[in-house]
């Protein structure tokens, strides 16, 4: 363990800073939708964030994502689900991570997601990361309605196609001009022009600590949690948050990945929901997608996560709903401009599949997704066909 954990030294640089903001296209519209709508505690939101950022950063010392749980936020905003019901999420989340985590039988697990599968997850979420982007990009607040006029009143360009052309513009030069840039480049436009359009917003610190167990759900609520939340979640997340971000990070990292195992990632899922759960926050998970942003955008190193969470704690501690001001200063269609580049560098997961069944199963669990909306149903689908096929054709053979 040791040699592993010096061979992965914190790097805080810009580049490192820049990767670290790679993932905020997937974080921000989520948790300020459910602190908006659902009435989270923006303290106990941003804390827990922050805190479980701090967390992998010293346990993997590479930038392992923190990402509120995606199906269970979609939920959570369609149904109106009370902050309570929610935080039932990260309950049984801890319960089932921890003790898959803790019995250890993860190699028995991942016979249910071989390679063309996880594939196919890396591929669907690809696909839904680029859907969400679009809808980024065309979500427009009232704010950014109208546009900049020009020419003495006579002609107006469109906020929005100011925001996503401004954005593209400046991820494309820092890509050509310095790679590991890009996102500080394109966040740094959003903020430079929300500052210009809409002034910046009162911040008021204050110092506030999250309260221990705020909310104590109820059988029934746990019970409704169990059914709505955590069961439609749980074998997405055994996918996409652990088996296909440990490929995820072996592909990215190679050896210096080698402490990424499921396993661990179990444990530490598990860890950061039960102390998320505790202090009133949002269910957590890992993510491949978040991987790849922060990969793809110049994150190599603990650094990332370590200042992500920071960041994340001081505004938790010191803003509390203050913050939602800061972070709304990045308009949703700059972040659809990010996502969308990330979306289509997770596709490239995909390039080492051989043979037409792998790639059969890859396609099948995003052809599913697409249609159905829900990456669980499109890879327990392909998994299912993955083995019956495996299972079939030897018969077959023997039988001729």
């Amino acid at each position: 363990m040791q040699k592993q954990l010096t061979g992965n030294p914190f790097t805080f640089s810009l580049a490192e800073f820049s990767g670290s903001l790679g993932d905020l296209g997937v974080m921000l519209p989520l948790i300020l939708a459910l602190i908006s709508l659902n009435g989270m505690d923006a303290t106990a939101v941003f804390v827990g964030i922050g805190l479980a950022y701090l967390l992998v950063a010293l346990v993997y010392r590479l930038p392992i994502p923190v990402q509120p749980l995606k199906s269970v936020s979609a939920l959570a905003l369609a149904l109106g689900l009370s902050p309570v019901v929610i935080i039932t999420g990260a309950i049984w989340n801890a319960v089932t991570f921890l003790g898959l985590g803790l019995v250890g039988h993860e190699q028995w697990i991942q016979k249910a997601f071989p390679k063309p599968v996880v594939r196919g997850i890396q591929l669907g979420l690809a696909w839904l990361l680029i859907n969400s982007a679009w809808t980024l990009i065309n979500k427009t607040p009232n704010t950014w309605q109208g546009g900049l006029t020009l020419f003495n009143g006579v002609q107006a360009i469109s906020w929005v196609w100011i925001l996503v052309s401004g954005a593209v513009i400046f991820l494309l030069v820092f890509l050509s001009w310095r790679r590991d840039f890009a996102a500080l480049g394109v966040v740094a436009f959003g903020i430079g022009i929300s500052s210009y359009h809409l002034g910046l917003p009162p911040i008021g610190l204050h110092f506030t600590l999250p309260k221990i167990l705020p909310l104590i759900p109820t059988w029934g609520q746990l019970w409704q949690g169990l059914i709505l939340l955590a069961i439609p979640q749980i074998p997405l997340s055994l996918g996409n948050s652990i088996y296909a971000t440990a490929d995820a990070a072996r592909e990215y990292f190679g050896e210096k990945a080698s402490h990424v195992t499921e396993r661990k990632l179990m444990l530490t899922m598990g860890a950061t929901d039960a102390m998320t759960a505790l202090i009133g926050g949002v269910p957590l998970c890992h993510g491949c997608g978040g991987l790849t942003a922060h990969y793809r955008l110049g994150a190599r190193s603990g650094g990332a996560p370590l200042m992500l969470g920071g960041i994340f704690l001081f505004l938790g501690l010191f803003g509390g709903d203050a913050s939602l001001n800061l972070f709304r200063l990045i308009p949703f269609p700059v972040l659809g401009v990010l996502l969308m580049y990330v979306g289509f560098q997770h596709m490239l997961l995909a390039r080492d599949l051989r043979g037409w069944q792998a790639w059969l199963s890859a396609i099948l669990v995003l052809v599913l997704s697409i249609w159905s909306g829900n990456l669980a149903i499109g890879f327990i689908s392909a998994a299912g066909f993955y083995h019956a096929w495996n299972w079939l054709v030897p018969r077959i053979s023997n039988n001729g």
